[in-house]
């Protein structure tokens, strides 16, 4: 089971599968793993909501 950190700017907010993250922060599972997509980090800026695979 591949588990994902969330993070919002420097912050820390969950850990867990996409369908647990998805699930507790009312999104939808395409959007957490567009979000754990390494072309939108690279985008990113300030305070966005990112999502991270642990390895």
């Amino acid at each position: 089971m591949t588990e994902y950190a969330m993070y919002k700017g420097d912050h820390f907010i969950d850990l867990g599968t996409i369908a647990y993250l998805a699930n507790k922060y009312h999104k939808t599972e395409k959007l957490i793993k567009y979000l754990a997509l390494p072309s939108v980090h690279k985008k990113s800026h300030g305070n966005m909501l990112l999502v991270y695979k642990i390895k």
